[in-house]
């Protein structure tokens, strides 16, 4: 044995024990004990109302996989359960800009991870949408918006990240997710999303048992503010439990869990949406999982008949607010419908750009955050008129071919990785067409294009990588 490691996906020697320790410490951190520890660890965080310190613990953990391990999904769980319990930090701009400085960490962190442990970028068939919808977000307000709107650093962060920021996400995580490891990358993907549910879903019930005297008094759920974001969490992780259920079909109740914390988190959308992927699960379930699919349609005829029968009792008892009816058009949300239509007029090509803040009058956001419709096509067309149509419109069937090709490259023992994932990204899609989802680019847009890394087909970029490695 040598000193040295030849890297066949480079082309290039590393030190044999840099080679070793990585691989070793990528083991440790995706070890289901670990991950079961990190999950502990983080409804601890919960449960002692301890989010900034969580978040300052769990940043640094982030940073220490990033550095020790040469698997990226090692990073992965710390990543998403951050994201789920920082969610109950609303309007905190002012208590995490203090802490600021962890950013130079955390890329120093990154910039060595991608460099140390690099790999050769690849393309597949959503590269040029996300290409397309950078275009739109840089030209989204041309010849409409105000210098000074455009260039303010919170529409900047957003033009940046949704469209620039994306691509080279896509690059850089493409060219590591599509190393052959010892084990099913889709499968373990889907896994860390279940988890993510899970803590979601624990996350809601703690909630509810803090305020139960309250909802025993009122008989209604208590007001929840980070219920959008949860019930996003969960629509995203819903799809994964289905996975599951062909090696046991305990795992549907797993889905009936994510399903019911969707609904008590009194989020409308999430109530209603949930529902329809709950179904839309069931029916893609009992097309490719045919030796289950008399058990699918029974379960999807009894979730029907349940909705049918009490549905409206279920909405009542479970949303944050006393409704009447369902949409109301005093809300903010009904109200910039009007809103975009008329802004789009005014520039039809470009739209009024991300950064426009005409629309404080209607919605007036929390510091740093962006001037969201809250529903995802009337953010495309307001802010980024008919070339953002174009330029998602594009994007998004190219994303659905991609999801054909994947499940079509697989043979019918293995599509229920890609139809799964599929599913998730039509999870928070569904999502984004009643709150910011997709237009928020930490985390569901990263989720979202991590999704389609996993499901591309791919080649080698420049082909002469490829050429010269086959050469070594």
């Amino acid at each position: 044995m040598t000193a040295f490691d030849t890297d066949l996906t480079l082309g290039t020697r590393r030190p044999h024990i840099l080679v070793t320790i990585s691989q070793a410490c990528s083991r440790f951190f995706l070890n289901r004990y670990v991950l079961l520890a990190i999950f502990c660890a983080a409804f601890l965080v919960v449960a002692l109302e301890k989010e900034v310190l969580g978040a300052f613990l769990f940043v640094s953990l982030i940073c220490l996989t990033l550095i020790l391990c040469e698997d990226i999904l090692a990073s992965a769980l710390p990543f998403l359960l951050l994201c789920v319990f920082i969610s109950n930090c609303y309007d905190s701009y002012d208590t995490f800009i203090r802490y600021a400085w962890m950013a130079i960490p955390a890329a120093i962190a990154l910039i060595f991870h991608f460099t140390v442990y690099r790999r050769p970028f690849r393309l597949g068939s959503t590269f040029p949408g996300l290409c397309a919808v950078s275009v739109a977000l840089l030209l989204g307000g041309v010849g409409f918006i105000s210098p000074s709107d455009y260039f303010r650093p919170g529409a900047l962060f957003y033009t940046l990240s949704l469209g620039v920021g994306m691509v080279v996400l896509y690059l850089l995580l493409k060219s590591q997710l599509s190393v052959k490891r010892d084990y099913d990358v889709k499968e373990k993907c889907i896994t860390l999303l279940y988890l993510m549910g899970a803590f979601a879903a624990l996350w809601v019930l703690f909630f509810l048992f803090k305020n139960l005297e309250l909802l025993r008094s009122t008989k209604q759920i208590p007001y929840m503010q980070p219920s959008n974001n949860m019930s996003t969490f969960l629509m995203l992780a819903l799809p994964c439990p289905f996975f599951f259920v062909p090696r046991n079909r305990m795992h549907l109740l797993g889905a009936l869990a994510l399903l019911a914390a969707l609904i008590l988190t009194g989020s409308r959308a999430g109530a209603v949406l949930g529902a329809v992927e709950f179904l839309l699960c069931l029916a893609v379930s009992a097309v490719w999982d045919k030796p289950r699919r008399f058990f699918y349609v029974c379960c999807s005829i009894a979730f029907v008949g349940l909705i049918w029968l009490c549905g409206n009792q279920i909405l009542q008892f479970t949303t944050a607010e006393n409704l009447k009816t369902l949409i109301s058009q005093e809300e903010p949300r009904y109200q910039l419908l009007s809103r975009a239509k008329d802004l789009f007029l005014a520039n039809p090509l470009f739209g009024h750009g991300i950064g426009y803040v005409g629309n404080h009058d209607l919605y007036a956001p929390t510091k740093g955050a962006l001037e969201w419709y809250h529903m995802m096509i009337p953010q495309v067309v307001g802010s980024m008129g008919i070339l953002g149509i174009l330029a998602y419109g594009y994007q998004l069937v190219m994303q659905g071919w991609c999801g054909i090709l994947a499940i079509r490259r697989e043979p019918s023992e293995g599509r229920a990785a890609p139809v799964t994932l599929l599913m998730c990204f039509v999870g928070v899609l569904l999502m984004s067409q009643l709150n910011p989802g997709l237009f928020c680019p930490l985390p569901y847009g990263l989720l979202a294009t991590v999704i389609f890394a996993l499901l591309d087909g791919d080649r080698l970029l420049p082909k002469k990588s490829e050429q010269a490695c086959n050469t070594k």
